[in-house]
């Protein structure tokens, strides 16, 4: 999704609590960043998938995001997204457009796949997949982006990595936070 984008978390292994990180990880294939993010929840994959989906208001998982709009509704469950994030990795910050289609599959699968028309990078997609466990819901995701800016030699291919790392484990905290608290609603 979302590119998804990160800054400051908690990657404990022990016993299940709120959002708690059971894997992370990212890496670099060419020109390509994946993330990979296995997370347990101690609240229903409806929940989550509901906030997940509650697109003008992505900045409340994410506060590098500063902007996010349904450009398309193509079927109850199909969604052409926009949103804009700043994201900053020490001195280095940048604006990121994505253009999405969105669609929650028959499983439960979020799916996001870019459009690079529109989008800050020439290939995306993101996968949020969900299932029930006896110690709370699990939720797996990954994610592949490549830029379609000038990414600086050396330092640029850390930077990103680090600030994906950050983001998404941001937005992790965040999702559970916000799926845990009963005063927290959906929409608008």
């Amino acid at each position: 999704m979302n590119a998804r984008i990160l800054m400051l978390w908690l990657a404990g292994v022990g016993a299940a609590w709120a959002g708690e990180v059971l894997d992370v990880g990212v890496e670099r294939i060419e020109q390509r960043y994946a993330v990979d993010i296995d997370a347990r929840f101690n609240t229903p994959a409806e929940r989550l998938r509901v906030l997940l989906t509650d697109y003008p208001n992505l900045a409340r998982i994410n506060d590098s995001i500063q902007r996010s709009e349904v450009l398309e509704k193509n079927a109850p469950q199909q969604h052409c997204v926009r949103t804009e994030a700043h994201v900053c990795v020490g001195l280095f910050c940048k604006t990121i457009v994505q253009v999405q289609d969105v669609g929650v599959q028959a499983d439960g699968t979020i799916l996001a796949t870019l459009r690079p028309q529109g989008s800050d990078f020439s290939y995306g997609i993101a996968r949020w997949q969900f299932w029930e466990e006896p110690t709370g819901t699990r939720m797996r995701f990954h994610s592949e982006i490549e830029p379609a800016f000038w990414v600086p030699p050396i330092i640029g291919p850390w930077l990103i990595q680090r600030a994906l790392r950050a983001e998404t484990l941001k937005s992790v905290a965040n999702l559970e936070r916000l799926a845990e608290s009963p005063t927290e609603s959906i929409g608008p």
